[in-house]
C-alpha cells in the first residue's frame, strides 16, 4: 500500500489490512462486550467496524467518553471530517479536562474543514493545557502557523487552474507519473484501488476501500486532456498485493516503484526496478534495488530489546540524467517521521543513501520528492514546515545537498485537506498531483494544473455608504467613519489596525473613501448613544477595470441603558462555573466592542437553570460572573469599567424548564451597559 496521509498515527493504519465483518447489534452483549469488541475492532485498525461498534455505545451510554474520542479518531481515519468534529467536540464536552489531546484534534480537524478561526482558536487552547515542550505541542504551533499563512492570503489571485483529471474513480487514485518511451504516446502511469479489469477486488481494507493497489495508465493528450482507455500493466509489474509510486528514466525503458507486503511482523515495502524490452514490449520481473531498500531498530519490549526490521522504502525519483535516485524512508539517521533520502548510481550500483538535509527533512513526515529536468527545483510534499493544512506541496530551489528554504506552493495547489505527489512539465507551469479534497470521485483523486497568466490591471477603486440606525434604517446625522488599513499577518500578534482617514458625515450620514488595489480595510462607523461597529473591506483579487464604489451601509446599534444583551456561546455545563472553549469567542467580541466603545461600562450578569435552592445558585452565579469578569481584566479590559452580579435563577429566559435544552438555555450570561460617560 503506498497512501501517504497526513498523520504518523494514520500513516501506520493504511498498511494493515482486515475484511468487513457485519455490524454489532445489541444481541452480542451488554455494553462492556461491546466496549471490549469495538475496541479490538479499533487497535486493529478495522475503522468500518470499529464505528459501527463505537456508534451503538454511544448511543446506549451517550457520556461513555472513550467511544466518543475514539469515533473521533476513527471518522478521520476514514475522512468524514464533520463527523469526526462531531465527535471530538462531544468528548470534550463529556469531560473537558480528562485529555487535552482532544483539543489539538479538534484544532487539526476545523483546519482540515477550511476553518482557520476555530482551529487557531482550538489550537491555544489546547497550548493553554498542555505545557510540555514536545511532538505535539510542536504540531500545535506549527498548525498555527499554517493557519496565519491561510489566513493572510484570503482572497488571492490563485496563481493555478485546478480541476480532477478525468480518470478518476471512486477508489483511491494517486502518485501520477509520465512515461515517455520516446513513441507518439505519453502515459500517466498512476496507482489506484480500482478493481481489476473483469474482476472484482473482494478484499476489503478496514477503511472502506478495496485493499491492495495496482498500477494503471492512460494516454496523456494535453496537460488537461486524458484518453478514454484505463489499462492495467498487469503481470509480472503488478502483484498479489500493493504496487505503485511508479517513476521511469528519461529514455522510458527502466521503472523503479513501491511494492508493499503485508508481512507478520505489520508491512514490508521496498523499492524495485524493472526493464522495458522494446521488441517484446514487455517488463521484465521487478528486482529490489539493492544498496537503496534499508533496515531501522526497534524496540520489541519494555527492558529495551532491540530488533533490526525493513524500513520503510518507498516513493522512488530518479533525475533526469539517471544518476540520483530520491527516496521516503523511515530508516534511522533521519530527522523523524518520514524523510528524504538520496543514492548516487555507482557502476551498476547505488552508493549508502544521504539524508537530504535539515533544510527539507522535518520531525514530522516529507514524502513524494520530485526533481525538475534541470534539476534546479526540489518539489516535495510536507506537514512539518506549516501549511493549509494535512499535506502540502512545497518547493525548495538549488541543487542536490544545497536546497534553500522550502516555499509553500500555495491555494489552490494546496487545500486544508492532504495535497502531494506532484509532477511537473512545461518548465514547471503544469502539474499533475494527488488530493483527498473535496470535489473528486472518491478517497484520493488525482488533478492537473496550469498557471494562471493575469493581464495587469488599472483600477479606480472607492468605497462609500450611509451609516444607520439598526433599527430603523434611517440615516445617523453628523456620524463618523475612520479607515484603516489591516497590515501584518492575519490573527498573528503582528497584525495592526493603522489609521488613514477619518470622515465626518453630514445630515445625508454618507460616508466615501478612496482605496487602493491589493489592500485589506477596516471601517469603523460611530455615532453618540449607539455601540460602533466595523465592516471589512478588501481590495485583494479585483480584476475588473471600474469604479468600485459598492455601497457599503454600516448599521449602528443603539445603546439602551441598563438592557440585557445575552452572549449567545457563553453558556455552562450543569453545575459548572468554567468557560467552556465555545465561549471564548463571544468574549472576544465583546472586548473588542470595548474596544471600539471606550467610554462605556458593563456589568455581566450571570444566570443559572432551576435546579438546586436560591442560595447556591446565587453563588454559583457569582462565580460564573466572576469567571468572565476575570477573563476580561486579563485580556486588558480596564477593571473599573466592569461589574458583575449573580441573578440565580431569578430570571429564566425559559419557564417552566422541560428540557435539557431549557435549562441550558438559561445558565447563560449577558452583559448591560450601565454608563456611556466612562472617563468624561
Amino acid at each position: 500500500m503506498t497512501i501517504e496521509p497526513s498523520q504518523r498515527l494514520l500513516r501506520s493504519f493504511f498498511i494493515v489490512f482486515g475484511l468487513l465483518l457485519p455490524s454489532l447489534g445489541l444481541a452480542q452483549g451488554n455494553i462492556s462486550k461491546l466496549q471490549k469488541k469495538a475496541d479490538e475492532f479499533y487497535v486493529n485498525y478495522k475503522f468500518v467496524e470499529a464505528e459501527a461498534a463505537y456508534k451503538e455505545i454511544i448511543e446506549l451510554d451517550p457520556n461513555n467518553y472513550q467511544a466518543a474520542y475514539r469515533l473521533g479518531e476513527a471518522n478521520s481515519v476514514l475522512q468524514d471530517y464533520q463527523e469526526a468534529l462531531r465527535f471530538y467536540r462531544k468528548a470534550s464536552e463529556i469531560n473537558p479536562s480528562r485529555n487535552d489531546t482532544v483539543y489539538l484534534r479538534i484544532g487539526l480537524t476545523y483546519k482540515t474543514l477550511g476553518n482557520y478561526r476555530r482551529a487557531k482558536q482550538s489550537l491555544n487552547e489546547f497550548l493553554n493545557r498542555h505545557k510540555t515542550q514536545d511532538e505535539y505541542r510542536t504540531r500545535a504551533e506549527l498548525e498555527i502557523k499554517g493557519c496565519d499563512l491561510a489566513l493572510a492570503e484570503e482572497g488571492e489571485k490563485p496563481p493555478f487552474k485546478v480541476e480532477p483529471v478525468s480518470f478518476n474513480s471512486t477508489a483511491h487514485d494517486y502518485f501520477p507519473s509520465l512515461l515517455d518511451q520516446r513513441q507518439q504516446d505519453i502515459f500517466v502511469v498512476f496507482t489506484s484501488h480500482r478493481p481489476k479489469k473483469k474482476k472484482k477486488n473482494k478484499k476489503y481494507s478496514g477503511l472502506g476501500q478495496p485493499a491492495y493497489s495496482d498500477l494503471f495508465r492512460v494516454t496523456q493528450q494535453d496537460d488537461s486532456t486524458f484518453g478514454d482507455e484505463i489499462l492495467n500493466l498487469g503481470k509480472p509489474i503488478n502483484t498479489k498485493t500493493n504496487d505503485g509510486s511508479s517513476n521511469f528514466t528519461s529514455d522510458g525503458l527502466t521503472m523503479y516503484y513501491t511494492i508493499t507486503n503485508v508481512v507478520k511482523a505489520g508491512y514490508n515495502s521496498k523499492i524495485y526496478e524493472s526493464r522495458y524490452d522494446p521488441l517484446r514490449k514487455k517488463w521484465s520481473k521487478p528486482k529490489p534495488v539493492e544498496g537503496v531498500n534499508g533496515s531501522r531498530e526497534v524496540v520489541i519490549n519494555s527492558r529495551g530489546k532491540t530488533k533490526t526490521i525493513p524500513s520503510y522504502d518507498r516513493q522512488p525519483y530518479i533525475t533526469a540524467d539517471g544518476r540520483t535516485m530520491f527516496f521516503v524512508s523511515d530508516r534511522d539517521g533521519g530527522q523523524g517521521g518520514d524523510d528524504i533520502w538520496f543514492s548516487r548510481r555507482v557502476g551498476t550500483g547505488w552508493s549508502q543513501p544521504i539524508n537530504a538535509g535539515t533544510t527539507v527533512n522535518t520531525a514530522f513526515d516529507e514524502l513524494s520528492p520530485y526533481i525538475n529536468r534541470e534539476g534546479t527545483r526540489l518539489y516535495f510534499a510536507s506537514d512539518g514546515h506549516g501549511g493549509y493544512g494535512g499535506l502540502d506541496i512545497f518547493m525548495s530551489e538549488g541543487t542536490i545537498g544545497d536546497w534553500q528554504d522550502p516555499v509553500n506552493m500555495g491555494v489552490p495547489i494546496n487545500s486544508s485537506y492532504d495535497d502531494f505527489g506532484s509532477v511537473w512539465t512545461d518548465q514547471d507551469s503544469a502539474a499533475l498531483f494527488t488530493s483527498n479534497r473535496p470535489g473528486g470521485q472518491g478517497g484520493y483523486d488525482i488533478y492537473w494544473s496550469r498557471a494562471i497568466v493575469y493581464p495587469e490591471v488599472q483600477l479606480d477603486i472607492a468605497v462609500q455608504g450611509i451609516i444607520r440606525d439598526k433599527i430603523t434604517k434611517l440615516p445617523i446625522e453628523f456620524a463618523t467613519a475612520i479607515l484603516y488599513e489591516k497590515q501584518g499577518s492575519e490573527g498573528t500578534t503582528d497584525t495592526v489596525l493603522v489609521p488613514l482617514d477619518t470622515f465626518e458625515t453630514d445630515q445625508s450620514a454618507r460616508y466615501n473613501f478612496p482605496l487602493e488595489k491589493e489592500k485589506n480595510y477596516t471601517i469603523l462607523g460611530n455615532a453618540p448613544d449607539y455601540f460602533a461597529r466595523e465592516v471589512i473591506v478588501s481590495t485583494v483579487g479585483l480584476e475588473e477595470d471600474t469604479k468600485f464604489e459598492r455601497n457599503i451601509d454600516i448599521e449602528l446599534e443603539p445603546i439602551t441603558i441598563s438592557v440585557p444583551i445575552v452572549l449567545q456561546n457563553i453558556y455552562y455545563d450543569f453545575d459548572e462555573h468554567f468557560l467552556r472553549p465555545d465561549a471564548i469567542m463571544d468574549l472576544n467580541d465583546l472586548i473588542t466592542i470595548m474596544q471600539q466603545n471606550p467610554n462605556i461600562t458593563i456589568e455581566l450578569g450571570s444566570h443559572t437553570d432551576t435546579n438546586g435552592g436560591l442560595t447556591y445558585n446565587d453563588n454559583l452565579s457569582n462565580r460564573r460572573a466572576l469567571a468572565a469578569i476575570r477573563y476580561l481584566v486579563e485580556s486588558g479590559v480596564d477593571p473599573e469599567r466592569l461589574a458583575f452580579k449573580g441573578y440565580g435563577e431569578r430570571v429564566p429566559l425559559v419557564f417552566p424548564e422541560r428540557t435539557d435544552e431549557d435549562e441550558q438555555t438559561n445558565r447563560r450570561t449577558e452583559f448591560r451597559v450601565m454608563s456611556i460617560e466612562f472617563g468624561e
